[in-house]
């Protein structure tokens, strides 16, 4: 079966990954971003959406001239390359763990010569050398990191001196319920932080946070219209659109569940 994909998508962290790459290529005939939809106007589709949230990330930086951008957790590059293609940084580095990610990464860079992606551990960047960073982005991939505690140690080491971060993660609220799975919870790699437990770590590593916001209610506002998110004419068959349609719906209200019963999404911005 062509969209046998749909039904692993929540066995694994990589499976997951995977089947969204392959139903954005199916559905839109290119990849698209990997995060949550950010609401600014009526009729507006899923892509524009996912651009509003990047754009909304990087109006909480100072831009300059010459500044070495590195992007942890980039996923497929679609990201890592609307940011270069925006901004026109002297240099954009993109780090995710999951090769399959990178492979596509690297086919999405359209010839960049100062846009890179590398296969490295967000806990460890290795890749990476001190104070060598500008600007640190991390969009929705920090709450999969089993040790965050040794991610911003490596946020702390990679940014120069008054260097800027972004980190826009998925929290939970101050009180919540365990999940229903355990090893669900482990083969997604679920390891999710409460914005107290940030704002402490912060403190702790001494990077300094200038901006902290919860744009909860404009992410579960940016899945509104989803219904028409699937196209009929961009899937070969009705049975495909059907089963798109069904899976749109499906991770959405999944999303959403979660969103208004036990997760916040916060931005933290600041310096180094």
């Amino acid at each position: 079966m062509k969209n046998k994909h749909l039904f692993t998508t929540g066995n694994s962290t990589r499976k997951y990954y995977k089947s969204m790459n392959n139903t954005y290529q199916q559905v839109y005939g290119k990849h698209l971003m990997l995060h949550y939809p950010f609401y600014r106007e009526e009729g507006e589709g899923l892509e524009k959406r996912q651009n509003n949230l990047t754009d909304f990330c990087l109006s909480k930086l100072e831009m300059h001239p010459g500044q070495t951008f590195l992007e942890v957790g980039c996923g497929n590059g679609v990201q890592s390359v609307y940011i270069f293609e925006r901004i026109n940084p002297d240099k954009m580095i993109g780090i995710d763990l999951n090769p399959d990610n990178i492979a596509l990464a690297l086919k999405n860079k359209n010839g960049q010569p100062n846009l890179d992606f590398r296969v490295d551990d967000a806990q460890q960047l290795v890749s990476i050398p001190d104070q060598s960073v500008d600007v640190l982005l991390c969009i929705e991939s920090a709450f999969h990191y089993p040790d965050k505690d040794l991610f911003l140690n490596q946020v702390k080491r990679v940014l120069k001196p008054g260097g800027q971060f972004v980190i826009a993660d998925i929290t939970n609220k101050k009180h919540w319920r365990p999940y229903l799975s355990t090893r669900w919870k482990n083969n997604m790699s679920y390891h999710h932080w409460t914005e107290k437990k940030y704002r402490d770590a912060f403190q702790e590593k001494g990077l300094r946070i200038q901006t902290v916001e919860n744009i909860t209610e404009t992410v579960k506002k940016g899945y509104k219209g989803s219904k028409n998110w699937v196209i009929r004419e961009n899937c070969p068959t009705y049975v495909s659109y059907l089963m798109f349609r069904i899976f749109v719906f499906i991770q959405v209200q999944i999303n959403l569940l979660l969103l208004r019963q036990r997760e916040n999404y916060i931005l933290f911005a600041g310096k180094n």
